[in-house]
């Protein structure tokens, strides 16, 4: 009886389908990894969309800054698909918001964008303090 060498059809059949199995689980993963890296960027981005606010209004004297919330729904370009929302009010010594004029203001900056996958919304709010000197 001779002895042939090499694989089956079956064999051949099932290594083929462990292979493709595998690369089906592995390239899933660069969707959810795309996926995340976007996110990152956009917060990255609306991070510094935030703190471009709050160097304009280092440059303000305690006094110009307004008590009040302004919302801005068009931003300039890199800006663009975030909105920000500006909260300036007083605050007392224990950090608290006052109605009586303090000499410290607490200005939250809110930052929002749409998630680029449309499943939700995102935002990042920065606080700062101001003291009046």
């Amino acid at each position: 009886m001779i002895k042939q060498k090499g694989f089956t059809l079956i064999e051949s059949l099932m290594a083929l389908a462990i292979i493709g199995i595998g690369l089906v689980v592995v390239l899933q993963v660069f969707p959810a990894g795309f996926s995340v890296e976007k996110n990152s960027q956009l917060e990255t981005q609306a991070v510094l969309a935030a703190q471009e606010k709050i160097e304009s209004l280092f440059s303000k004297s305690f006094s110009e800054l307004t008590i009040g919330t302004e919302t801005e729904s068009s931003l300039p370009i890199p800006f663009e698909r975030f909105s920000r929302t500006t909260k300036t009010s007083f605050i007392d010594a224990n950090l608290q918001e006052s109605i009586v004029a303090t000499l410290f203001k607490k200005t939250e900056i809110t930052v929002s964008w749409a998630s680029p996958l449309r499943i939700g919304s995102h935002e990042v709010k920065l606080i700062t303090l101001f003291a009046e000197k």
